[in-house]
């Protein structure tokens, strides 16, 4: 029988593009994005049920993080129950 803590669990991906970004971002960088989508995604609920989408239509949804000096963008897919990161961007520091 499966535990109802896990017929909630999103799933992490990185798209192509998001992996060759986060290649050129320091180790601690990149575990820290990584740790804080698997943080989010662990703390995905369902949703109240909704009138289901129409025919070819995804219900996707894009949040975003914000991680030392970079801003990471991803998709919520709660069809699939899916997290995708797709794109990490740098973001200056404002000056005070």
């Amino acid at each position: 029988m499966r535990r109802p803590e896990s017929l909630y669990k999103y799933t992490v991906e990185v798209s192509p593009n998001a992996w060759r970004q986060m290649a050129h971002l320091p180790l601690a960088t990149y575990q820290r994005i990584r740790e804080e989508l698997d943080a989010v995604a662990a703390r995905m609920r369902p949703e109240t049920p909704a009138p289901l989408p129409q025919k070819y239509v995804r219900p996707v949804e894009t949040r975003s993080l914000l991680v030392e000096n970079h801003i990471a963008l991803y998709e919520v897919d709660t069809l699939r129950k899916r997290l995708t990161l797709r794109e990490i961007a740098w973001r200056p520091v404002q000056g005070t």
